[in-house]
């Protein structure tokens, strides 16, 4: 079976993943199912988060890494302190691939992106053929603190 690197919020974005990781190659783009973007951390400093929500669909990218590239992967999502790997299943049409996702694990309280990083991730959007307005929808649908 091969594992892949399910990436969602700015690491969508070919040009932001490839300045760290030039071996790694994106296979497709797809959706989690039961998995929505939130954004956690302060207002003006908030970053993209996936958290489950049943009846949800997550955009995604689908990135093969190399096996020896794993490694670094794992330290440059500052795992295990902020982010946790899970296990998931992404939808390209039929298609299905097995691969892993990291999830920030410290209950951080909702709050705002910048606009810089919100722009990126609508930049990421539209290169991967999401509907970017699907953003402004997850900030407007977050829970309230």
């Amino acid at each position: 079976m091969e594992k892949y690197f399910i990436a969602y919020g700015t690491n969508i974005k070919v040009e932001e993943l490839s300045k760290s990781f030039p071996e790694a190659k994106i296979v497709s783009y797809g959706f989690i199912k039961n998995y929505a973007l939130e954004f956690v951390g302060y207002d003006g400093h908030a970053i993209a988060t996936a958290v489950k929500k049943r009846g949800e669909k997550l955009p995604v990218a689908i990135w093969d890494f190399p096996k020896e590239m794993r490694y670094t992967l794992t330290n440059f999502e500052p795992f295990p302190y902020l982010y946790e790997r899970k296990a998931v299943t992404a939808h390209v049409g039929k298609m299905k691939f097995r691969g892993e996702i990291y999830i920030t694990k410290q209950k951080l309280r909702h709050g705002k992106p910048s606009e810089e990083y919100l722009n990126t991730l609508k930049e990421a959007y539209v290169e991967a053929g999401f509907d970017p307005k699907m953003l402004d929808i997850a900030i407007e649908k977050q829970p309230k603190e």
